[in-house]
């Protein structure tokens, strides 16, 4: 929560003033270092139906105002809260636009009541809508009367102990009661206000917000929510809390979403997220053809945005998500080559030691992995799955379950292209793994039982706390141990033994059941497979992956009941639910006989194909743009920007110079600057290892270049192995986005630009970045991928 203090007067926070010393920290408190610093700007593809009408605003503030409560709809919350300070820039005393920064904020509640602390204290001549605007969420965060006194205090010392009390307040509360409250001013607000659809909207959202995905306030009745939304679309059809309705009815009654889910990409057609939303409904209805078509939409408008604006995928809320999905809804169709495209491209992504590693389950990096993974199994590309190691995709990772996952397939695909040698290997590999599982398990439990010891109240509770400290390395204990017996029943089963393999693998809880049905089917006893698959594919319909194995089960069963059963299968396989492709290596569809020609490649053909692929999809799809439209198909590396600055050496340096050789660039805050001092000085001892891997190294300081040179002739100064460039007009910095607008200061940027001059991975904030080894890894991992060339 520290992160999350908040501090008094944030009109000040959004007014440029002269720079300062705080080297790229805000000013004005932690809870900006890290929010959007950079200016806003009116974006395409925002809602014309959004409007919610803030007095005194000037025509510009109220289009930033209008696009912030459209990316709210559209939980872009990032953005929603750049737009707001955008208002609060041009007009400081807007109370609104620090209720809109509380409302971007709805997942940080600490921070979102100091945010609106701030409305309240602007809020004493607003007009009465506006009141009950901010007074409901002002109640919601706890603001009583003696707080409102507080915050309106002329002493400022008076208002930042307000603000901080009810920050730590707002840390630890009773959000069910809460959120009751919120509920009955929202009606207040709809019945005083009854013109205002964005309060209407907003009411919706509130009902499905307190269920909570069925944990917190049920809805007493969906229907009720869904007609309070139908008068929001009576007078603007094409308001983006379609959105609302299909989280209401997600869950439940989906076909009850079906014209929200026409609707709402072109609702709001610049947020990826709207075109996301759909795709839950056509998942429901296991329509996985409009379900991919939504999500890659979703893709195409998040990689315009990242290309537009400069952004790495790490930082783009539910990318990664959308993006497995995407996978699934591929792969259960049939076009195994398009899955596996958009999974390597995610592999390729560029990581980050915070916000994406292989060892946050959550990261893109590991949601990658796990589509890669899931892929070749559901398809039995077995050697697709070693090419992809060979190519560096299914690398080593420190996560026991990471591993688990990756060396299960491994194992299982060297012993099913009959490299029993390499299967050798791999099981040398998990017997090590065992060994460490079991390591972190005794360490888990010692430490548990050295902290209970020490405590002498919780002494009573030391074989609890070790039993607790215990139960998750247990469980990857356990997964060792199953990957062990599955690796077994592989060998039993590459050794023609089927029978003995089954065994071991029914004895695995959770074993896939597609595994399960081969195995079966390899022992002579399709019937147990055909029993397993029936039940799967009326639970699961119309996924190729058990559609097809079903299929195969049937034929080889060699009786007129399965055969009647695989003639239907095969021709439902070759419909249009299907869209089957070839992989490179052939895989289930092939060995199913299913594969289909390649597309033509021509452009009159392609949209030729996309609109007759639109026209199965149903009368209910509505009409689509076409997906070039939205935005490329993958992510792509943007260009770096030039710059030609004088070197602190003598000469000067620019980045077309340094075309056809990647280069390491740190933008670092002058001398003044401590910790930018330490970051030079922790990365000059590396730059022959960055050489060595054929990147060169350059710094930009944002001082003049004689002051640089100052600094190098002094007699303490340390020597640095690469040169410093000087750009005290901040033009490079402004150039790269490592500047915030709304502070005008510099930022801290640390950023590695490939051979053709673009940007493959960078790091903006209010710190330096200094893992120069993880930094190196990364380069060379990076630069050798294919999508490199």
């Amino acid at each position: 929560m520290r992160r999350l203090a908040v501090v008094s007067l944030f009109a000040a926070v959004l007014s440029a003033q002269a720079p300062d010393d705080r080297h790229g920290r805000s000013r004005h408190g932690n809870a900006f270092d890290e929010g959007p610093r950079q200016a806003a700007y009116l974006m395409p593809g925002m809602s014309a139906a959004v409007h919610l009408p803030v007095a005194d605003l000037s025509g510009e503030a109220q289009a930033f105002f209008d696009q912030g409560v459209t990316q709210l709809h559209g939980f872009w919350y990032f953005e929603a809260e750049r737009s707001f300070r955008q208002v609060a820039r041009l007009q400081p005393d807007c109370a609104m636009a620090y209720w809109g920064m509380a409302m971007a904020n709805v997942e940080q509640a600490p921070r979102a009541a100091g945010l609106i602390a701030e409305a309240v204290r602007h809020s004493a001549h607003v007009p009465r809508a506006e009141q009950l605007w901010i007074d409901a969420w002002a109640n919601y965060y706890q603001i009583d009367a003696a707080c409102r006194d507080e915050l309106r205090a002329d002493d400022p010392v008076r208002v930042a102990q307000a603000v901080q009390a009810l920050a730590a307040k707002n840390a630890s509360r009773d959000a069910a009661a809460l959120r009751k409250r919120l509920i009955k001013d929202l009606e207040t607000l709809v019945y005083e206000c009854p013109a205002d659809l964005e309060a209407k909207a907003f009411l919706a959202l509130q009902h499905w917000h307190n269920d909570d995905w069925g944990r917190g306030i049920p809805i007493g009745a969906h229907a009720a929510v869904d007609a309070l939304l139908e008068l929001v679309f009576q007078r603007a059809p094409d308001h983006p809390a379609h959105h609302y309705r299909i989280h209401l009815w997600d869950a439940e009654q989906a076909e009850r979403a079906l014209r929200s889910a026409a609707a709402i990409g072109q609702s709001a057609p610049g947020i990826a997220h709207q075109w996301h939303m759909a795709s839950h409904v056509y998942r429901r209805l296991h329509r996985h053809g409009a379900a991919a078509w939504q999500q890659e939409a979703s893709a195409r408008v998040d990689h315009a945005h990242m290309q537009r604006d400069r952004v790495l995928p790490f930082l783009i809320h539910n990318y990664g998500h959308n993006q497995a999905w995407l996978c699934s809804s591929l792969s259960w169709r049939g076009a195994v080559t398009a899955a596996l495209a958009v999974a390597r491209n995610l592999a390729e992504l560029p990581r980050h030691p915070r916000w994406n590693t292989l060892d946050d389950e959550q990261h893109i990096a590991a949601v990658a992995r796990r589509q890669l993974v899931q892929i070749c199994e559901d398809h039995a590309l077995w050697a697709m799955a070693r090419q992809l190691e060979r190519e560096g995709y299914l690398e080593p990772q420190a996560s026991v379950r990471g591993e688990v996952a990756r060396l299960g397939l491994l194992g299982r695909a060297a012993l099913r292209c009959g490299d029993r040698d390499a299967g050798d290997r791999i099981a040398a590999e998990v017997e090590a793994l065992l060994a460490k599982a079991r390591a972190a398990r005794a360490a888990a439990v010692d430490a548990a039982e050295a902290d209970a010891l020490a405590k002498p109240d919780a002494k009573a509770r030391v074989q609890e706390a070790m039993a607790e400290a215990g139960r998750e390395p247990t469980d990857l204990v356990r997964a060792v141990l199953d990957l062990q017996r599955e690796l077994r029943g592989e060998r039993l089963l590459a050794c023609g033994e089927a029978s003995a393999a089954v065994a071991q693998f029914a004895a695995i809880d959770g074993f896939p059941k597609t595994l399960l049905a081969d195995a079966w089917v390899a022992a002579g006893e399709p019937g147990k497979a055909i029993e397993l698959l029936e039940h799967e594919v009326a639970e699961r319909p119309y996924r190729l992956p058990t559609a097809a194995r079903l299929l195969l089960a049937c034929r080889a069963a060699a009786s007129p009941e399965p055969a009647a059963r695989a003639a239907e299968l095969a021709a439902l396989l070759r419909s249009d639910r299907f869209e089957l492709q070839a992989p490179p290596s052939g895989g289930l569809a092939a060995a199913a006989g299913l594969l289909a020609p390649p597309p033509a490649d021509d452009e009159s053909s392609s949209a030729g194909t996309e609109a007759a692929r639109l026209a199965t999809f149903g009368p209910d799809f509505g009409p689509r743009p076409p997906l070039a439209t939205l935005g490329p198909a993958a992510w792509r590396p943007f260009a770096a920007p030039d710059f030609d600055l004088p070197c602190a050496s003598g000469g000067r340096r620019s980045l077309a110079g340094q075309r056809g050789r990647p280069v390491l660039i740190v933008c670092y805050l002058g001398f003044g600057c401590l910790h930018c001092v330490q970051q030079l000085e922790a990365l000059s001892p590396r730059a022959d290892d960055f050489a060595a891997a054929g990147i060169d190294v350059l710094a930009i300081g944002n001082e003049p270049v004689a002051a640089v040179a100052g600094h190098l002739a002094g007699p303490d100064a340390a020597a640095f192995a690469f040169p410093l460039l000087a750009d005290p007009d901040l033009a490079s910095f402004r150039a790269f986005g490592c500047h915030d607008d709304f502070e005008a200061i510099p930022l801290h940027g640390t950023f590695l630009v490939d051979a053709a001059g673009r940007v493959r991975w960078q790091d903006i904030g209010a710190e330096p970045f200094t893992r120069f080894d993880w930094l190196l890894a990364e380069a060379r991992r990076l630069l050798a991928l294919p999508a490199a060339d």
